[in-house]
């Protein structure tokens, strides 16, 4: 037991020590390009083409997820190395704070933008688009649909004729069971 222990305190002062966001969020997009695939592909409720084309996408998703976090974790650090070079002390501290910042302008920005890029590619090989376009030619868009009654008492029209809801403490406090 003695010496599992001792395993267990140096795997957790090396992993502590090697701590990077970049690894990480990488862990995270594996972890979810094994599992998010396997969930959709196990979905009963959905037709076998939908959670197979579901599968494919979430694959898709993190494989290109993956590299892009390193790819702007590591850029962000470069830059971050530059920016202190001769302080060794703030250059360590730069070159983390910077590989955060690069892995967070990753997820937001980069990576929702190489994935709508790769995924619209994706999309043509898998000829989904070209089903989804002939099912909304189908579409009947000329029928009327029902219109709505709308319940105007003489006190809620405006001189403009446009419904206002006056406020009152009851519009705040019956909302989904919140009990002021």
């Amino acid at each position: 037991m003695n010496k599992i222990s001792e395993l267990g305190k140096k795997v957790l002062i090396s992993v502590g020590r090697n701590n990077k966001p970049t690894y990480a969020v990488m862990a995270v997009a594996v972890a979810n390009g094994i599992f998010k695939p396997i969930s959709s592909l196990t979905d009963k409720k959905e037709k076998p083409e939908a959670r197979k084309y579901a599968a494919l996408r979430e694959f898709a998703t993190e494989v290109v997820a993956v590299p892009t976090y390193w790819l702007c974790g590591v850029g962000a650090a470069k830059i971050g190395e530059k920016m202190f070079s001769k302080d060794p002390v703030k250059k360590n501290i730069t070159k983390t704070n910077m590989m955060f910042l690069g892995v967070c302008t990753a997820a937001l920005l980069v990576i929702p933008a190489v994935c709508s890029v790769v995924l619209a590619g994706l999309d043509k090989i898998v000829k989904k688009d070209n089903k989804i376009s002939q099912d909304l030619n189908k579409l009947d868009i000329m029928s009327k649909s029902p219109q709505a009654e709308v319940y105007q008492t003489p006190s809620s029209r405006t001189e403009f004729g446009h419904l206002l809801q006056k406020p009152s403490i009851t519009t705040f406090a019956n909302r989904g069971g919140l009990k002021i």
